[in-house]
């Protein structure tokens, strides 16, 4: 039976279906190449700050219509008072005279009585007065203290010896004495209760109550609403003080009540009302824009809740930053990496530009839709 044959290729033939594969490799390798060969172009724009302004109605009411410049709100009204008792301040002054101890030393066999109001004398002759009468034993020495007989700070003197400008010469040598340390001025504290030490108390007393009234308040608030504590109306309508300034008292008593007004709305939506405001001209085709959102200032003046529910007037700013990138990406068609970040880098509203290609390409794809551009918001 007919097990088979072996067939034999002619080498025309092999040779044209080798030349078949290799030109079809080369043409997937094409079809690869385009469309693999992607270019990947990241933009960091020139952003430029203004500052753009809004105004917000607050109303008590609900908000039917979404698309007018007004939010939901109220004023919500605490009555708060307490009685609290503080400590008087203290005051140190400085005693006008100077004082210091001395060594008294008698070197004679007899006791040696001083009596009130003895001189000593300084090595720089300023005159101290014993204030009461001594007597110092024969061949012994006694610790005394002295005051100066004027005041002011030149009697705050070094140590030394003193003389003691009564006694005669030749007693003298036997009775004298000694400081080892420098005469001061001494400090004395007293208790003060003045204007600044009741007006420090009475500003304590009254953050205490608005912080009192806040709390009571935010455990009334529902859904989103918050305070607004940078407009907080706060009326004292009760203030009394248990001591007339200035005295010596240890302690006084303050009396307070205070009558604390609070607007309460939804800050995210004010801020969202605001934002909704953007004049048309930033929303162009094109456009970037980046809102600040820490940046929101404004002014809100409480209105008569008669006229039509309005309880307040919201007018503010806050802080747009916007770029207009226009990238034409015929001008990048055939350039290279280096000439690509060049050109991009001169246009006036690129700050930076970072390009990615394939590993076996070196040029920007002849492509429009091969080049992806990417912006840095």
């Amino acid at each position: 039976m007919y097990q088979g044959e072996n067939r034999i290729i002619k080498p025309s033939y092999r040779n044209i279906i080798i030349i078949f594969v290799i030109l079809a490799i080369i043409l997937v390798m094409a079809i690869m190449y385009f469309s693999l060969s992607q270019a990947i172009i990241t933009l960091t724009p020139e952003y430029e700050k203004q500052n753009v302004g809004f105004a917000v109605q607050i109303i008590n009411a609900e908000i039917n219509d979404s698309t007018n410049q007004q939010i939901s709100g109220l004023v919500k009204e605490v009555i708060i008072e307490n009685t609290k008792n503080f400590e008087a301040g203290e005051i140190t002054t400085t005693e006008s005279k100077a004082s210091g101890q001395l060594t008294v030393f008698n070197d004679y066999s007899d006791a040696q009585p001083l009596i009130a109001k003895t001189r000593f004398e300084s090595p720089n002759g300023l005159i101290f007065r014993l204030p009461a009468g001594v007597t110092v034993p024969a061949k012994s020495t006694l610790e005394i203290t002295v005051i100066a007989e004027e005041e002011g700070e030149a009697y705050e003197v070094e140590p030394g010896d003193f003389t003691l400008p009564a006694l005669s010469e030749w007693r003298k040598q036997y009775v004298y004495a000694k400081s080892t340390e420098k005469f001061k001025r001494g400090q004395v504290t007293n208790n003060i209760i003045n204007q600044e030490t009741i007006d420090q108390a009475t500003l304590t007393l009254s953050n205490e109550l608005k912080k009192q009234a806040l709390n009571q308040i935010n455990n009334e608030l529902t859904g989103n609403q918050s305070i607004i504590e940078d407009f907080l109306t706060i009326e004292v309508f009760k203030y009394s003080v248990s001591v007339k300034p200035p005295s010596n008292e240890d302690t006084f008593e303050i009396s307070l009540g205070l009558v604390v007004k609070a607007l309460v709305t939804d800050l995210n939506l004010l801020k969202e009302k605001a934002i909704a405001s953007l004049p048309s001209m930033y929303i162009t085709k094109g456009t970037l824009t980046k809102i600040d959102n820490d940046s929101f200032t404004y002014e809100i003046t409480l209105l008569d809740n008669n006229s039509e529910n309005l309880v307040a007037q919201v007018k503010g700013e806050y802080i747009l930053s916007t770029a207009n990138v226009e990238i034409n990406k015929s001008e990048l068609k055939g350039l290279s990496k280096e000439e690509a970040i060049i050109y991009l880098e001169n246009l006036n509203d690129v700050t930076k530009a970072e390009i990615r290609l394939p590993f076996w390409s070196k040029l920007i794809p002849s492509l429009e839709d091969h080049i992806n551009i990417e912006v840095v918001e």
